[in-house]
């Protein structure tokens, strides 16, 4: 059997309420990128079904989803969109926005995904982070980010569990973005740096 060609990924990574679902979603509307937020996957999962009662127990209390659950729907969301045609993996390059979100998944979308660039988007004021959350939350009813607990955990599981997935990958993929500033600063950064990666 032929081995499949990878899928040409960039990684949109940081904390939850900087920025990633906004960045890929501006980007995605380009021509070759393909915008994938796992947050919105998970949240458009009906949730009478198994699958998003299972996904609502880990969500509802700011804990994430299991890897081995998160990259089974994240094959079958590719395999929708490329029997529909949306995808054409030798013209598109995905944009990964909360994916992977732990080491573990790092390793098991290795044999899937080829990442060309991860884009590190940090932010240092956590007074800054909880106020994006929050405003966030009410501006898209995202119930399950409104609780301030639920907002402290996300972030506590960011740094304790989600941050080592970065080293997973070789440090040259990692370019970090500041972004604390402004949406038209942070994505003209991107931009810039996608246009050297498209050069190279």
């Amino acid at each position: 059997m032929e081995k499949r060609p990878k899928y040409r990924s960039i990684i949109f990574f940081g904390m939850p309420g900087s920025g990633k679902g906004t960045q890929g979603a501006v980007l995605g509307q380009l021509p070759d990128f393909m915008h994938i937020s796992m947050g919105d996957i998970f949240r458009k999962i009906p949730r009478t079904g198994k699958f998003g009662r299972e996904i609502e127990s880990y969500t509802s209390q700011g804990r994430m989803v299991p890897d081995e659950l998160t990259v089974r729907i994240f094959e079958r969301h590719l395999a929708i969109l490329e029997m529909q045609e949306l995808l054409m993996p030798d013209r598109h390059t995905l944009l990964l926005d909360g994916l992977p979100r732990s080491y573990a998944q790092a390793e098991r979308l290795d044999n899937l995904i080829s990442v060309v660039e991860i884009f590190h988007l940090k932010i240092n004021d956590m007074a800054m982070a909880r106020d994006r959350l929050r405003a966030r939350a009410f501006r898209e009813n995202r119930l399950d980010d409104m609780s301030d607990e639920v907002i402290h955990h996300r972030l506590e599981t960011y740094y304790e569990e989600t941050f080592t997935t970065l080293s997973f990958y070789p440090k040259e993929l990692i370019y970090d973005v500041d972004a604390g500033r402004c949406m038209i600063d942070v994505l003209c950064s991107i931009v810039d740096r996608l246009a050297v990666i498209k050069r190279v």
